[in-house]
């Protein structure tokens, strides 16, 4: 059979085929090797990817492999549906047919401009997928790309149908006598379908590709398979595992499944999500058309639940919007076409307030981590909306809500804490809360109850790289008393309020504070403004490093303080005469820190000497550590792998886990790297996990036998969250905290005990009180209105203008900026390249080709993305100053805050606005 592999089919199938579609197919095949070729794949290198798996799968030197995986080969791409590739194969098709295809081919290549301009992709989609020439998975792409232009979509189905078979022409000529029969005229004007038919250049129906005579159950099965990290191939191949419910969870779902809304509360680690996926079943059986959305509150987090659900539910249409495709402001698309929808709580808003679709089209919805429902969060904007439906006495969703914990918000006293809480229900619409009472003693079985100690730390006998630190900030902040800024009567007030400490949160918020409002207030002096945007900036990186400083080692704040400028290094040349001067500040002050004579930090030995002892305490090591600031994660994990790496069984492997959203002074953690980041966690390639205060909660992770916190404390909320990571038998958690956290940690605990006592109150109230009192504050939500509900009706038309943040540079009028399928605010002037530069992106993706730089001052503006041939700008918001006339200019943290009416615009119109343009420019030339 090998010798059956011939040129031609080699040439196909590194033309066509799509390896990863492939992978799963083969056991053989190293986590590296796949990481390989999905990687080689997905930076558009798919031709190398292809080599590197045939490379694998047939090897030089082992006759009987070559054999034994040409045959999965064989079965795999009959599985995938790459019917072009086996044609060529197998025998080949008869003449008549060939040319027909080839004429019919050539047809659409002459026409395919007026073709994909007028064929309308949606109508043949449903037909194609039937008669198996697209996958569902292309169906779910090529539906998501009806956002935009459908044209686009059209130019896709062909590609992909071209791609996998051979007969493709035939299969589109065949849809569009179904669906478009007057669109086959003009391809050959002056004849009528049956001509096209005589002429043989529509196939008659004896013609078409047989199809296989699918039993209803198997076709409905293949409708089943979703575009999900686990592929469709792993979901067919697996037995479905079953699910059995302890007793306490049935208990906890007793209330939802009566219909009724209600807040699931019970501790990290007793299996939410099943009682969770447990409800979801068992709503849809009863409500066979029922739409379920599950809310988490990151894609993280989304993205983990979805793959549970997935699982456990073959019979359902499972699918999960995710903000890195463009799916996720086209839910209308897909809301009829699935069952059970995983998104976070802003894209569910963004689709309800563009009136995409409407809470009465959902019948269950499940909120993760809803203690959240508070305040100005998305879970509470989404309920907003959902008793402003309930008020208008529409149909809406029930509600389930999952926590470990509700928490006493800013509560000091129990009266207090009651309030918040009823404040919650009232929020979430429920008047039950789902607790165990009836099963306590299987309950307490499965609750963690680790072993607890805390470890001081003392005071620092002496630091001189603090010293050293402080002495730069007093240089730069001296030289600021210089300038007009102290004149200011806009900024005197708030420089002479700058923090006397200069490590913690509040003098890094100072920072940003006063940049912004310098930015906003001197627009007279770009020279100055640029200069205190660079004096803050390193301020803030400052602040940092003493932060760095006071948990690790020297080399860590060199080189947090050199990563944090990398970028400027490069850039010296442009830089100007203070900038250079702040710059060489930083090179000189890692040159004397090198020099200097500097033991180990005692509060990193105490940290050390600690997981020494857990790893020769436990034979498994599978741990996580909590601190404060993304830079101490990320130091913090290198040093124990390098230092300890070669500790316990197998080895000591830690790794960061930060939040995603970047702040004003640090960037975040992709929502890809933090997934990969879960992943090896769960499989033991990491063994470490170093988090912040997103780990601390709604993260599945494995049961961990110790938690560390290393100088770090939250609310009393994550104290009960982080806990219940240690799950494991005789688990360990370890506080390592100086004084001041030591006292935050006792008033979280504090707290804690407060809710529970608050907790005890709530559930001994009679039912009419609590009912009563729930009504009460609902009528206060109510009389408060929706703040979050856009009204584009109060928006203004006047004109206005982008400057450049840092350095006031001229960037944009209002005129040349359009809304893009209704999220991306697009520069539709091509003149606008002349102001900045374009850096090309270290990791382009379909939606990020390069990065758009200010020309003079290198502040990042945006990213572009390309639509066909253009490379088309898209802006950061927080990049600019936003000025009408000869008002003080003003910045916004999000475009849908921005109170000036931006018009949309689409595909066309936006490919049309580019030619005019460059028109105009080459008639002025």
């Amino acid at each position: 059979m090998a010798e059956n592999i011939n040129r031609r089919f080699l040439t196909e199938f590194v033309e066509q085929v799509e390896p990863t579609d492939l992978v799963d197919y083969f056991s053989l095949f190293k986590d590296d090797d796949v990481y390989k070729i999905e990687q080689l794949q997905k930076n558009g290198e798919r031709e190398a990817a292809c080599r590197l798996f045939l490379k694998l799968i047939l090897p030089e030197d082992d006759c009987e492999a070559r054999e034994d995986n040409i045959s999965k080969l064989l079965y795999a791409l009959k599985e995938e549906g790459y019917k072009r590739v086996l044609d060529d194969h197998g025998e080949a098709v008869g003449e008549d047919q060939a040319a027909i295809t080839e004429f019919l081919e050539f047809l659409i290549s002459v026409t395919k401009p007026e073709l994909m301009n007028e064929i309308d992709a949606a109508s043949l989609i449903p037909i194609l997928l039937s008669k198996g020439y697209i996958s569902v998975k292309d169906q779910q792409y090529l539906n998501s790309l009806q956002v935009g232009d459908r044209s686009e979509a059209c130019k896709e189905l062909v590609r992909r149908i071209k791609k996998k078979h051979k007969d493709w022409a035939v299969a589109l000529f065949d849809a569009l006598k179904e669906t478009q029969p007057n669109l086959l005229t003009k391809i050959d004007p002056g004849a009528s379908n049956d001509e096209l038919v005589q002429k043989g250049i529509l196939p008659s129906p004896e013609n078409y590709p047989a199809e296989e005579p699918d039993s209803e159950e198997e076709y409905n099965s293949d409708l089943e398979k979703y575009d999900t990290e686990e592929s469709e191939k792993s979901v067919r191949r697996k037995k479905v595992p079953e699910m059995r419910l302890r007793s306490y969870q049935l208990e906890l779902a007793e209330i939802a499944l009566s219909d009724r809304n209600t807040i699931i509360c019970a501790q990290t680690g007793t299996g939410k999500t099943w009682v969770a996926l447990h409800i979801t079943k068992e709503h849809l059986l009863k409500n066979p058309q029922g739409r379920v959305v599950f809310l988490a509150r990151t894609n993280a987090l989304v993205a983990q639940q979805y793959n549970l659900f997935q699982k456990y539910l073959p019979d359902r249409k499972v699918y999960h919007l995710h903000t890195a495709t463009k799916e996720c402001l086209g839910m209308h698309l897909i809301v009829n076409d699935y069952q059970v929808f995983f998104l976070t709580p802003q894209i569910l808003l963004n689709n309800i307030s563009n009136k995409r679709i409407s809470l009465t089209d959902i019948t269950l919805l499940i909120l993760d981590e809803c203690h959240h429902t508070r305040k100005k969060e998305p879970y509470n904007n989404v309920m907003k909306y959902y008793l402003a439906t309930k008020r208008n006495g529409e149909t809406v969703p029930q509600v389930v809500g999952l926590t470990a914990t509700i928490g006493v918000g800013d509560s000091s006293t129990e009266d207090g804490a009651l309030q918040h809480m009823l404040r919650i229900c009232a929020n979430l619409d429920t008047l039950d809360i789902s607790t165990v009472t009836k099963n306590l003693e299987e309950f307490q079985q499965h609750v963690a109850v680790p072993k607890r100690e805390t470890i001081k730390m003392g005071e620092k006998e002496k630091d001189a790289l603090k010293a050293l630190i402080l002495k730069n900030i007093s240089h730069i902040e001296t030289y600021l008393d210089t300038t007009e800024v102290t004149n200011n009567k806009a900024l005197q007030k708030m420089w002479l309020k700058k923090p006397v400490k200069k490590d913690g949160k509040r003098y890094q918020k100072w920072t940003v504070h006063f940049r912004n409002k310098v930015s906003c207030k001197l627009r007279s002096n770009k020279q100055l403004v640029r200069v205190i945007h660079a004096a803050m900036t390193h301020l803030a990186a400052y602040n940092e490093a003493l932060d760095v400083n006071y948990l690790m080692n020297k080399e860590h704040v060199t080189e947090h303080l050199e990563k944090k400028f990398e970028e400027d290094f490069k850039s010296l040349d442009n830089a100007s005469e203070k900038e250079r001067e702040f710059l060489q500040m930083i090179i000189e002050f890692c040159k004397k820190v090198n020099e200097m004579e500097i033991e180990m930090n005692p509060y990193l030995r105490l940290m050390r000497d600690k997981v020494v002892e857990l790893v020769e305490e436990y034979k498994e090591i599978k741990g996580m550590v909590f601190v404060q600031t993304r830079a101490t994660a990320f130091a913090l994990a290198l040093y124990l792998t390098q230092e300890l790496g070669l500790l316990g069984n197998g080895g000591l492997r830690a790794a960061p886990f930060t939040g995603t959203n970047s702040s004003e002074t640090s960037r975040g953690m992709p929502d890809s790297q933090k997934n990969e980041t879960l992943e090896n966690f769960r499989k033991g390639n990491v063994n470490i996990l170093v988090a912040t205060s997103v780990g601390s909660e709604g993260i599945d992770v494995p049961d961990c036998n110790f938690i560390i916190t290393y100088n770090y404390t939250g609310n009393e909320a994550s104290v009960i969250q982080m806990s219940g990571r240690a799950r494991q038998t005789d688990s360990t958690v370890a506080h390592i905290s100086d004084q001041a956290i030591q006292k935050r940690e006792e008033i979280s605990l504090q707290k804690e005990r407060l809710m529970q006592e608050a907790f005890r109150r709530l559930n001994s109230m009679l039912p009419e009180d609590r009912t009563r009192k729930i009504l009460k504050y609902q009528e206060e939500i109510r009389n408060a209105g929706n703040p979050y509900s856009p009204d584009e009706s109060i928006k203004t038309k006047a004109s206005f203008r982008l400057i450049c943040f840092k350095c006031h540079k001229e960037a944009v009028n209002s005129e040349d900026i359009r809304i893009y399928v209704g999220q991306h605010r697009v520069v539709t002037n091509p003149d606008f390249r002349s102001r900045c530069e374009f850096d090309i992106s270290t990791t382009p993706s379909r939606y990020t080709i390069s990065i758009i730089k200010c020309m003079d001052c290198k502040l990042k503006w945006g990213t572009t993305f390309r639509i066909d041939q253009l490379e088309v700008p898209v802006l950061k918001v927080t990049a600019f100053l936003f000025t009408m006339g000869g008002e003080e200019g003003r910045r916004f943290k999000k475009w849908g805050r921005v109170d000036s009416h931006i018009e949309s615009i689409n595909k066309t119109e936006l490919l049309e606005m580019y030619k005019e343009n460059t028109d105009v420019q080459e008639d002025g030339d």
